[in-house]
């Protein structure tokens, strides 16, 4: 391999562990206040809430009649996570739903 290409890599590698850790290793060391951590716990709700109903909203797949595959499917997961309050049954009705779903849109 090209002696460039592998700077390359090295560098980027460097930067990018760096972009991670050093936030880290920073707010370790500080004390957050109640009210900053509080808010700081809806983050990770508030980006998977984005990723999903962009997901939704710019690319659904449909069917011959209509109906959105990946609205129903976002049903049928919240429904199974509100009942189940897990992750893992969540994902996987997900995705089980839609493939179930896809492959009878094509029936």
């Amino acid at each position: 391999m090209d002696r460039n290409i592998i700077l390359a890599i090295a560098l980027v590698s460097i930067v990018t562990a760096a972009m991670r850790v050093l936030p880290l290793l920073l707010l370790s060391r500080m004390r957050l206040s109640f009210t900053l951590q509080q808010w700081l716990a809806f983050i990770p709700s508030g980006i998977m809430t984005a990723i999903v109903v962009t997901e939704l909203l710019q690319k659904p797949a449909m069917t011959a009649s209509g109906l959105s595959v990946s609205l129903l499917a976002a049903i049928v997961a919240t429904l199974v996570g509100a009942l189940t309050r897990s992750l893992f049954a969540t994902v996987i009705s997900g995705m089980v739903a839609f493939s179930v779903l896809q492959l009878l849109s094509w029936l």
